[in-house]
């Protein structure tokens, strides 16, 4: 090979190793928007659910999904139009609907179910690039969760740099702060309470297997970033087996 050839191979990695640098980069940014989106969503939702309760409040009560809520009002938001729940509106204790009442009510359902469309959007395509650029974290932690720690960290760089106890308390930065500060309980987890094998167990449980799972998104990340093996299904079961044995402590 000779020096022209090197050179446009030393070239053709150094831009194939800065695409996937942007890639984690633009993953980060989305993931973040994410986030913000749907606490922005879950807050708005709660305001429309407070303001339909008054038109027809068995309805908000018995849909308690909020997808579910908007879906079955797309079309109309007056319960007497609604002729899948035309029993409980009957009986219903809301108040009428004037026609400025009805068409502000209509327009915050169809802002929300807009809103609800992106944000699908918008998760889809970071589990995507999540698989495509973390291989092992996607499939260890699934893609959203992996995008989340990954963005907390600061880059998958700096994740696979991190001990496992670091790991363990991404998400968690204020609490330990406050604990530092104050006292009382030090948190057990972060962002990482999240995932299926720590949420269900009980709170004196999550810990212990947070503190395992964390172990095993180090080796994920480090394997990610500078290996080319895919041991994430390995990983996964580990934990699942772990989760297993934890919760029958």
């Amino acid at each position: 090979m000779d020096k022209e050839e090197i050179r446009k191979k030393a070239l053709k990695d150094t831009r194939e190793e800065l695409e996937e640098i942007d890639k984690i980069k633009l993953l980060m940014k989305a993931v973040k928007t994410l986030d913000q989106l749907q606490n922005n969503q879950y807050k708005e939702m709660e305001s429309f659910r407070d303001w339909y309760n008054v038109h027809f409040p068995e309805l908000e009560q018995e849909i308690e999904d909020d997808s579910h809520l908007l879906k079955i009002l797309s079309d109309t938001i007056e319960k007497d139009n609604l002729d899948a729940f035309s029993e409980l509106a009957e009986s219903s204790t809301g108040m009428h609907l004037e026609k400025e009442d009805k068409q502000i009510l209509e327009q915050f359902a169809t802002s929300l179910n807009s809103k609800q469309e992106f944000i699908t959007d918008l998760e889809d395509y970071v589990e995507k690039i999540a698989k495509q650029e973390m291989q092992n974290l996607s499939i260890l932690l699934g893609p959203v969760l992996a995008a989340r720690i990954t963005h907390l960290a600061g880059g998958l760089e700096n994740l696979a740099k991190k001990p496992a106890s670091t790991i363990q308390m991404l998400g968690a930065e204020k609490a330990l702060f406050r604990f530092l500060r104050e006292g009382g309980n030090p948190p057990k987890h972060g962002v990482l309470f999240k995932h299926e094998y720590v949420s269900p167990l009980h709170p004196d449980k999550r810990g212990k297997m947070a503190r395992f799972l964390a172990n095993k998104a180090a080796i994920a990340a480090r394997l990610d970033q500078y290996g080319d093996k895919n041991k994430g299904e390995d990983l996964r079961e580990e934990c699942r087996e772990k989760y297993e044995e934890v919760e029958q402590e």
